[in-house]
């Protein structure tokens, strides 16, 4: 396991011929394919795919190789490999999380490609709600949004706590037109958290002008009030930023 993580691809087959069994597992069901798939490159990966390993093993959390692969850097290729070796591409871990979910939140845009291209569902739904379209709101770029917009991902999913991928775009740093995109494909503007809270509640207290602007735009309720009581405006105001109120204000005009 050690060498399918750090060693090269010489060491893992000289191991293999030596009679190392490629399907060992850890004390927390880890096996040197994983090792490779998280840390390795595609040489390392195939030598184990090529000696046996089993792609579709699951450590103690239910994290398989094609999880470690997609949602870690490095070569593409991995996933490629795992893929066409039969991994199954909507598996599930111990919480329903699936590896588009870590390649839409980690991966750079062509693992969510492949995996897509695979057969993903994106609109699989992990124990507390949440998408790959969620995860790539709020840590991707535009692109990997896109992507899985074009696949028919939902944008108006909403996890337990009513959050939408529309408020974790509004609500995080990073590329504005993952909003832009979001609202092109039908996000609901006004949808409410449980707590009452909007998407211009999110970009007014955390965002930039860009965001409010863009909200503000798309029909956002400048006057929908929390539970707490704050409606956008009191957030954007209680920032003391003049842009984001002056947004908000010649909506309401």
């Amino acid at each position: 396991m050690l060498a399918a993580e750090r060693g090269d691809v010489d060491r893992v087959d000289a191991l293999l011929a030596a009679g190392a069994d490629p399907k060992a597992v850890d004390t927390d069901g880890g096996t040197a394919l994983m090792s490779a798939a998280e840390h390795g490159d595609v040489r390392r990966v195939d030598a184990l795919l090529a000696a046996g390993a089993n792609v579709d093993a699951a450590d103690t959390v239910g994290w398989t190789a094609l999880m470690l692969a997609a949602g870690n850097s490095g070569d593409v290729r991995r996933v490629d490999a795992l893929l066409v070796a039969g991994a199954n591409v909507n598996g599930v871990d111990t919480v329903g999380g699936t590896a588009l979910m870590l390649a839409a939140q980690c991966g750079d845009v062509r693992r969510v490609d492949a995996l897509l291209a695979a057969g993903a569902n994106p609109n699989a739904v992990n124990a507390d709600g949440g998408t790959a379209l969620m995860s790539a709101a709020e840590h991707g770029d535009v692109r990997r949004v896109a992507v899985l917009l074009a696949a028919r991902a939902n944008p108006n999913a909403a996890d337990a706590d009513g959050w939408t991928a529309l408020m974790l775009a509004a609500g995080n740093s990073g590329d504005v037109r993952r909003v832009s995109a979001l609202l092109a494909a039908g996000a609901n503007v006004n949808a409410t958290r449980d707590d009452g809270t909007t998407a211009l509640m999110l970009a007014a207290e955390c965002g930039d002008v860009r965001r409010v602007s863009a909200l503000v735009a798309a029909g956002a309720n400048v006057d929908a009030p929390a539970d707490d009581g704050p409606t956008s405006l009191m957030s954007a105001a209680q920032l003391g930023d003049g842009q984001r109120v002056a947004s908000g204000s010649r909506r309401k005009r």
